[in-house]
């Protein structure tokens, strides 16, 4: 409280007074003036109504008889700094947990604190833990408004709508010990707030969050809608494909519009608040990484009780189970993920690919095909499809083997025989008729040149 809120509360303090300032009294005249004043309502400073007894009267009026206006302004606490619901050893511990990660949430250090068996569960409450810390001045948040309206919403059913995307993760050992960043690739469901797949990965591209959709799909099916923002692994086109195939009604934000996606964006938050903040300071392996993670999301998250839904996210979801959408009959996930490249087939029956040359079949030379590949195995062969349907798989070109190998003429591929016969001979008609157009009868007489027949000719 600053000095001038301070003298507006003596004032209003000695207006309450009123009489009893300066008026000559005599023998119970006081008592009177008292008792009067505390029937009355007073309304203060900052607009609420009260009524003050007789006793706090006397007491202002004490007070400025010997210290005059000063003497009614607000006091400092003896105690001040020092919570009187919370004892010293205990408030110690909340300061302590408090400076040590200055990120961890209220909810947080209650959860710590009950966890490490340092107090019962519900003994501290959210208010008289945020007052201690206001107190010593490490209550206070950064806070940013929205750029434009944002209004709180929930799907009606689960499955209505996932949200995907991208959080950086902390340094991790990858595989052959270099030190490498990860990212942390989840899609949540904005109706239950459960999330079907997250996972730390040691790229944020297209392959490696489609790896994560993936999973996500085949161990819940697929949603109606996928909201995603405009990075480039959701801008791809092999996402647009995969959501084409599966009936996804794939949705972007508007450009530097992270902030609509308001369930993920907060579900980073809690986990940088309760997991990433918690992560030792030497590095972990990305399965250890990954370990924590998993461990939290099903031990913690998945079962409480989420503030915005009030119900646990799994609990939740399980209870939603008969408005998910299976996946599509007949659809081949294996394939439906396959990135796709189109490519014309060159003379020699080749196609470029990955900075090498893969031979195709003949009869496709000048053809435009389209190479179908798992982007997460690169030793896999891309298969040939021509107009959705599959030709052939690709094999590398080996110049060597094809110098000894059998040509078909014609990009023939019946897989040999004869060849069908039909009787004719061109080049003997074209004999014939020129003897029969020059060659003149034994009469002398010129020969008439054939005219078509037709049903109405005649002689």
């Amino acid at each position: 409280m600053n000095d001038e809120s301070k003298t507006e509360i003596a004032l209003w303090r000695l207006a309450v007074l009123g009489a009893l300032i300066s008026a000559r009294l005599e023998h119970g005249d006081r008592r009177a003036l008292l008792e009067a004043a505390a029937a009355r309502t007073h309304q203060r400073p900052d607009g609420r109504h009260v009524r003050v007894s007789a006793r706090t009267l006397e007491s202002w009026w004490y007070a400025y008889r010997h210290g005059g206006l000063a003497a009614l302004m607000p006091q400092r606490r003896t105690d001040r700094g020092h919570s009187r619901a919370i004892s010293a050893r205990i408030g110690a511990l909340v300061l302590a947990a408090k400076a040590e990660k200055p990120r961890r949430s209220i909810r947080r250090l209650i959860r710590v604190l009950e966890r490490a068996g340092k107090v019962r569960r519900g003994e501290l409450t959210r208010s008289s833990v945020h007052r201690l810390l206001r107190a010593h001045g490490l209550s206070a948040r950064p806070l940013r408004g929205p750029g434009v309206e944002r209004r709180s919403f929930l799907p009606e059913h689960a499955g209505d709508l996932w949200m995907g995307d991208a959080l950086h993760g902390p340094l991790v050992i990858a595989p052959g010990g270099r030190l490498r960043k990860s990212y942390l690739l989840t899609q949540i469901d904005a109706a239950t707030r459960f999330v079907t797949h997250s996972y730390f990965a040691l790229s944020e591209d297209a392959v490696a969050h489609e790896h994560g959709f993936k999973q996500a799909l085949l161990k819940h099916g697929r949603p109606r809608t996928y909201y995603v923002d405009r990075g480039a692994a959701y801008w791809a086109g092999s996402l647009r494909l995969i959501c084409a195939e599966l009936s996804i009604h794939l949705l972007h934000t508007q450009p530097q519009d992270c902030e609509a996606k308001g369930a993920i964006e907060r579900w980073h938050r809690t986990w940088r608040e309760e997991v990433g903040d918690e992560l030792p300071e030497e590095p972990l392996t990305l399965a250890d990484l990954n370990a924590k993670h998993w461990a939290w999301l099903g031990a913690e998250y998945h079962r409480r009780v989420h503030a915005t839904t009030g119900k646990e996210p799994l609990g939740h979801w399980l209870a939603e189970a008969a408005h998910l959408r299976a996946l599509p009959a007949g659809k081949n996930l294996d394939e439906v993920f396959l990135h796709r490249e189109r490519r014309v087939v060159r003379k020699d029956a080749t196609v470029r690919f990955g900075g090498a040359l893969l031979e195709v079949r003949a009869e496709l030379t000048g053809a435009v095909v389209e190479l179908r590949f798992d982007p997460a195995d690169p030793e896999a062969p891309p298969r040939v499809f021509v107009d959705t349907h599959f030709v052939c798989d690709t094999v590398p070109l080996d110049r060597l083997r094809n110098s000894r190998r059998p040509r078909r003429r014609g990009g023939d591929d019946s897989g040999g025989g004869a060849p069908p016969q039909s009787g004719l001979d061109p080049l003997g008609l074209i004999e014939d008729e020129h003897y029969r157009r020059t060659r003149l009868p034994d009469d002398d007489q010129p020969v008439k040149e054939d005219l078509p027949c037709t049903d109405n000719a005649s002689d």
